[in-house]
């Protein structure tokens, strides 16, 4: 088969997920946690570096800290095959979540706060003491506009990773098949792409993600309990 061909301006799966296993196949669990982990790893690591780029995105805290709970959040690492990634409808997932948030989080707002008192945003640098952690956690639980934006950022991590579990056994498909797969898992990517944050476009962030995905679908370069940033294993099922 030639390479998989949709939107020419929008990457696209290489031929390696060719080789994807199919979703009843004992490699099926393995690869995808790998690939999730992948995912989920990036997108910690570039989306809120980059959507700080400005200390000036630390003005407005209901936007600003569930970013920085997301960036304190690790990787979901689930022992089930149904479940590879957070769920906000989920309780058992969503409290792991808040779980790996709260031992670093008060690090993670004084990284904040020293980074704009470097800057001499003084004013702006008072709201991100790290010794009120625990109150700025609940209070993104708590106001509508943090918490939604915070959950924007979990379900848009389960979308990126479910559409790519979207392409499980796809070298079995008919050829016409497979081009409607990748067809939909770029439509489907850009769209959430472009809807990660508000007043945010990571559309060009795309072909990271995919590069990082695509190398732990073929040449896994670590045991899957130690992967990068994902050493957390959810063990409760699905209620």
């Amino acid at each position: 088969m030639q390479e998989l061909h949709s939107e020419i301006d929008f990457p696209r799966p290489g031929l390696g997920w060719l080789a994807a296993p199919a979703e009843r196949s004992p490699e099926f669990f393995p690869t995808f946690a790998r690939v999730s982990a992948a995912i989920q790893t990036i997108l910690r690591e570039r989306i809120p570096a980059h959507y700080f780029e400005n200390p000036r995105s630390f003005a407005n805290v209901k936007t600003a800290y569930p970013m920085l709970v997301y960036q304190a959040s690790r990787p979901f690492r689930g022992k089930m095959r149904s479940e590879l990634s957070y769920d906000v409808l989920n309780p058992t997932t969503l409290a792991a979540f808040f779980r790996t948030v709260r031992p670093v989080f008060g690090g993670v707002l004084e990284a904040a706060r020293i980074r704009l008192l470097s800057e001499g945003v003084n004013e702006l640098a008072v709201m991100y003491d790290g010794g009120r952690a625990n109150a700025i956690l609940q209070s993104v639980q708590k106001w509508s506009k943090s918490r939604k934006c915070l959950y924007v950022l979990i379900r848009a991590e389960g979308v990126l990773v479910n559409t790519l579990i979207d392409l499980a056994g796809l070298g079995s498909l008919p050829e016409k098949q497979q081009a409607r797969r990748v067809a939909s898992f770029q439509k489907k990517w850009r769209f959430q792409l472009r809807r990660m944050y508000p007043g945010t476009d990571f559309t060009w962030l795309a072909s990271e993600l995919l590069d990082a995905a695509t190398q732990a679908l073929s040449e896994p370069q670590e045991p899957l309990a130690h992967a990068r940033g994902s050493d957390f294993a959810v063990t409760e099922p699905r209620p």
